[in-house]
């Protein structure tokens, strides 16, 4: 696997009066002739791109896709990981990350197809592009998908279309009052609203699966932990990201995203872990009303952070599966890539 890291400029579909870039890191497999499948994948509230390669053998996904001959673009998100920050946290909104997603996504097959991405890289023949995203990332994909249609498939990982909470020990549900979506958040925060979210005990028991490698877990976790010595994101947990968008608060409400989930009219695949934050994964297709084609997933002795999972190479063969379904079915046309997009490559 070869891993190149690319930097967008998004300052155009940012609109924040400032320059704006993304950073991406693009995957290779040792060979590109041929078709191929390009893979974008999105990170979850906490995580940036390095999610989709952990440091420890055979906790890479990418690596694992690549293996395949596909191309995994990993991203960070507006306001995550690498990208740019704005200084005012409310300017990152949802519709905002997923305009520079689709710009991203948009500059960097464009460039993938040219061979302009990556100096010393061929051109690639893009067949297909499907996108994935993991939790927070998958709700992000969803308004992506509907408002922007980059891609011909979409792997929702994590995410409900219908409802997103907590699973708790005793078999019931988490549920904290959040603000809905559309919610001035300024205004909400400065009121300085009691807003409950879960104890270290319910984030472990959510996110990680007991028999899970303890370092990789217990780093993941104590780095989540506000006081700590750790800085989410730096050499001991470079799957993090030191920062989380604040309109995730207004995600946990019932059908979110309700309105650009049943808009989606590509292949969807809906994966999650046997202990995850959709309450019922057998009723998450009435959500994509406008596909004709929904699968659901859930792996067994997986939580919600499914890459530290030892079965999370199931998960991968599905998605892999699923990408490779999605190459044979017709493909829709495709929007014009929006203007004053460059890219660069990062040294």
């Amino acid at each position: 696997m070869r891993s190149h890291d690319v930097v967008v400029d998004v300052t155009e579909a940012a609109g924040l009066g400032s320059p704006t870039t993304t950073v991406s890191t693009v995957h290779l497999p040792d060979r590109l002739d041929g078709p191929r499948t390009v893979l974008f994948a999105y990170p979850g509230a906490g995580y940036s791109r390095g999610y989709y390669d952990l440091p420890a053998p055979g906790y890479s996904q990418a690596a694992h896709h690549t293996g395949d001959g596909d191309v995994v673009v990993a991203c960070d998100h507006l306001g995550v990981g690498a990208s740019t920050v704005p200084d005012d946290p409310f300017d990152v909104t949802l519709e905002r990350m997923a305009a520079v997603n689709a710009v991203t996504a948009q500059v960097v097959v464009e460039g993938l197809r040219a061979g302009t991405l990556v100096e010393g890289i061929e051109p690639v023949d893009v067949a297909t592009v499907v996108g994935m995203g993991q939790s927070m990332g998958g709700c992000v994909l969803t308004v992506h998908q509907a408002d922007h249609a980059t891609f011909d498939g979409v792997a929702l990982l994590g995410w409900s279309g219908l409802a997103t909470n907590f699973p708790a020990r005793d078999g019931g549900r988490l549920i904290w009052s959040m603000p809905p979506r559309g919610t001035d958040l300024r205004a909400f925060l400065a009121g300085e609203p009691a807003l409950n979210g879960p104890t270290d005990d319910e984030l472990r028991y959510c996110f990680h699966w007991p028999d899970e490698d303890p370092d990789l877990m217990e780093r993941d976790l104590t780095a989540y932990r506000p006081g700590t010595d750790m800085v989410r994101g730096d050499a001991t947990t470079p799957w993090g990201s030191a920062t989380i968008p604040m309109c995730t608060i207004t995600l946990l409400g019932p059908g979110a995203v309700a309105s650009e989930a049943a808009a989606i009219d590509v292949p969807v695949l809906v994966a999650c872990g046997e202990r995850d934050v959709l309450p019922d994964p057998w009723l998450e297709p009435s959500a994509y009303r406008g596909s004709r084609d929904v699968s659901v997933v859930v792996v067994e002795r997986m939580a919600h952070m499914h890459n530290f999972a030892r079965t999370r190479e199931t998960l991968w063969r599905r998605t892999a599966n699923f990408a490779r379904a999605v190459s044979r079915a017709p493909r829709a046309p495709r929007p014009p890539r929006p203007t004053g997009a460059r890219t660069a490559l990062r040294s």
